[in-house]
């Protein structure tokens, strides 16, 4: 496994998925990015890890040399919104396809798509199976197009498979970013006077049993 952070520490492995159990609990308010090179992430065995999400390279169309050298994939936690970044420093000026699976343990709720583009560009058109949803970026606008809006995933889904398709359309125009951003289910987790206070009851109730056995 090969995997790099940014930012703050987080759980990068599947060494670490006793900690994740229990982060998953908890609402997640910081950032933190997660990231690999396009060598790298391409590279078997290899994967993203952000809190309760998991990123493996699936397959590309790519030819050799069309992305280039400096370029990265990213996942990156923001409040509830997670994201996966296709980003270079650079240009990717010819049409392709890149696939990968993202994984959690609270069900997707929503999903967007977007892009960094010159002007003219064209089409990033993106499947999330079996969501059953395409999403289009026209000359960078993400859809939904409304600021903060995701597209409803159905269903209890834990599990996507995710196709980005580069559809440039201007000679010359190229794309610096393409990205998928995702929210989930809220999990309720009980304030700590509860929590003692179940844990009490629960004391209450024990000690009750015993003097009765006795």
């Amino acid at each position: 496994k090969l995997t790099k952070t940014l930012a703050f520490p987080i759980a990068t492995g599947a060494a670490d998925l006793g900690v994740l159990a229990g982060s998953v609990l908890t609402a997640t308010s910081a950032s933190a990015v997660n990231v690999l090179t396009w060598t790298d992430f391409i590279t078997p065995g290899n994967f993203l890890q952000n809190g309760d999400k998991t990123v493996t390279y699936v397959s590309d169309t790519f030819a050799a040399g069309a992305i280039p050298d400096l370029s990265f994939v990213t996942l990156n936690v923001l409040g509830e919104e997670y994201t996966v970044t296709l980003m270079t420093t650079g240009m990717i000026t010819v049409p392709g396809a890149w696939t990968y699976e993202i994984e959690t343990l609270i069900p997707f709720t929503g999903v967007q798509v977007d892009s960094d583009v010159t002007p003219g560009y064209g089409d990033v058109v993106t499947d999330f199976a079996p969501a059953g949803i395409t999403l289009t970026s026209t000359n960078g606008w993400p859809d939904p197009t409304a600021p903060g809006s995701f597209a409803p995933v159905p269903g209890a889904l834990t599990l996507l498979t995710v196709t980005n398709t580069l559809n440039p359309v201007l000679a010359g125009a190229g794309l610096m970013s393409s990205s998928n951003k995702f929210t989930q289910a809220t999990i309720q987790v009980p304030e700590p006077g509860t929590i003692l206070g179940l844990l009490t009851v629960g004391g209450l109730g024990l000690v009750s049993r015993f003097k009765k056995q006795k």
